[in-house]
């Protein structure tokens, strides 16, 4: 009996063994197994509180461009205190609401898009879901309605046919003057040639009379502008650094002046060029009309002068001309006018069979001793009376009054010889047409890429007012935080990616 105790005694040593030490093993895996999942809540919580952190940031958006503009955007620079003082912000946010368990290492902010990333594509996913949102587009809208519903139907002047029947009537004089239909250096050498022979019939001041373009030729854009520029116009006083904005550290030469019409009609190859400078707008119209649509809704012009304390005046002009001043950007925009006129008067004078009757008339009188230019002489002065019917509308226009924008003989309202009289015509507005602020739409469409761009240029010069160190290309709109962390002894790294 006592031999069978004995062994009874060393049996149950041997299972406290392997109990102790399956005990000790069990203790070991719930140690690790609380280690890792301790060090998983460390992460989770850090990973929450850096998407806080982020969200912080995020919401300490620029309020006036929130409220003027409708963007959310923060300043990774934070006003001029550098990219440091944002991390320091997200450093802090973090201890705070880790506590004192967590050590900060490292955060390092990077991957920032901003409004001016790949050609401003975040400021026009904001400005199209701007204008979604709010139903801004109805007056782009309505704009097409009254173009017809299509406006790539309406942005030619003249179609194929009208210039091939031009061409084809014209041919002998552009033959005859290397194809450039340089009319009045022809002219000027049939007539030296007569007159060497027949001095008593040399008559200049009854030439002068008698053609129309004499008058024309020194009345361009710039005194147009002035004559019909309004009393109570306010033109800021501030100047662009076109150097120091967006649109100016975008380096693309052709975005800055712009051609003046040759008023002397004696070049067709010019008038031609004049003629179609403004086509095939439409395309850009669509493509933009949610764009077009915001920059009338926000920006000030010539005819919405309202109480907003902005750099310029004339807004909606910089964003067409992309001039420094204000003063420029009216006279460009009226010769942008004056161009979009042109070309659909010109049309217009095409298709009237009394009118052509009377250029043709006169076109022969020019041109009697070189009279295979009549038919170049007959078109330049058809854009000669185009030029001072749209030199009328311009004046309309900037009076708050419409102009159709294609013309019947009810809505003509000039002569050919006329041009000295543009400053006293008068018109009662039938309301029939599009105002100022419309045609600014059309001309915005041809400005393309561009307008983004002058739009982020008016957007940091006004928040500049109010936010000296504001610049557009530190306006992030996008950006990615990576942070070291120290908890019990091990490194938690986290990165994210955010943005509006």
């Amino acid at each position: 009996m006592k031999k069978k105790a004995v062994i009874s005694n060393k049996n149950s040593g041997a299972v406290t063994i392997f109990l102790t030490l399956l005990l000790l093993v069990m203790l070991v895996l719930m140690s690790a197994v609380t280690g890792a999942v301790r060090f998983r809540c460390a992460r989770a919580k850090a990973a929450a509180a850096l998407s806080g952190a982020m969200s912080s940031i995020k919401a300490d958006y620029n309020p006036y461009i929130f409220e003027e503009y409708h963007l959310l955007l923060f300043d990774k620079n934070y006003y001029g205190k550098g990219e440091g003082k944002t991390e320091k912000l997200i450093e802090d946010y973090l201890a705070e609401n880790l506590g004192t368990e967590y050590e900060i290492d490292r955060v390092v902010m990077s991957g920032v898009n901003t409004m001016l990333t790949n050609d401003c594509a975040a400021l026009g996913n904001q400005i199209l879901d701007h204008t979604k949102y709010y139903l801004v587009e109805s007056a782009a809208e309505k704009l097409v309605d009254k173009l017809g519903g299509d406006p790539e139907a309406v942005d030619k002047a003249l179609d194929d046919d009208d210039k091939n029947a031009i061409d084809s009537e014209i041919a002998e004089g552009l033959e005859r003057t290397d194809g450039k239909g340089e009319e009045a250096e022809e002219v000027k050498r049939a007539e030296d040639e007569y007159y060497e022979k027949h001095p008593e019939d040399k008559d200049d001041k009854k030439k002068d009379k008698d053609d129309p373009r004499m008058a024309t030729r020194a009345f361009g854009g710039l005194t147009l502008a002035i004559l019909i520029m309004p009393d109570d116009i306010s033109f800021s006083e501030n100047i662009i650094d076109i150097t120091d904005v967006p649109s100016g550290k975008k380096i693309l030469s052709d975005w800055f002046g712009d051609e003046d019409l040759d008023t002397s009609f004696t070049d067709y190859g010019a008038l031609s060029g004049s003629l179609t400078n403004m086509d095939g707008w439409g395309s850009e119209f669509k493509d933009y009309i949610a764009a077009i649509a915001y920059c009338s809704d926000v920006f000030k012009c010539l005819k919405d002068q309202s109480g907003k304390d902005t750099y310029l005046n004339m807004e909606r002009e910089y964003l067409i001309c992309g001039e420094p001043r204000d003063v420029e950007n009216y006279v460009g925009t009226v010769k942008k006018l004056l161009k979009l006129r042109l070309g659909l008067n010109f049309a217009y004078i095409l298709t009237d069979a009394s009118k052509m009757a009377r250029l043709s008339a006169l076109a022969t009188t020019l041109t009697v001793l070189a009279p295979y230019l009549q038919p170049v002489v007959k078109y330049l002065l058809a854009g000669c009376w185009a030029y001072v019917e749209s030199c009328a509308d311009v004046k309309f226009l900037v009076e708050g009054k419409k102009v159709p924008f294609i013309k019947s003989s009810e809505d003509w309202v000039t002569d050919l010889y006329g041009i000295h009289k543009i400053i006293n015509i008068e018109k009662e507005d039938n309301g029939k047409g599009l105002d100022y602020e419309e045609y600014l739409m059309i001309l915005m469409a041809t400005v393309g890429d561009r307008l983004y761009y002058r739009v982020a240029d008016l957007i940091e010069m006004n928040t500049r007012m109010r936010y000296p160190d504001f610049r557009m290309e530190n306006a992030a709109v996008e950006f990615a935080v990576d942070v070291s962390i120290d908890f019990d002894g091990n490194t938690i790294n986290i990165y994210r990616e955010d943005g509006y």
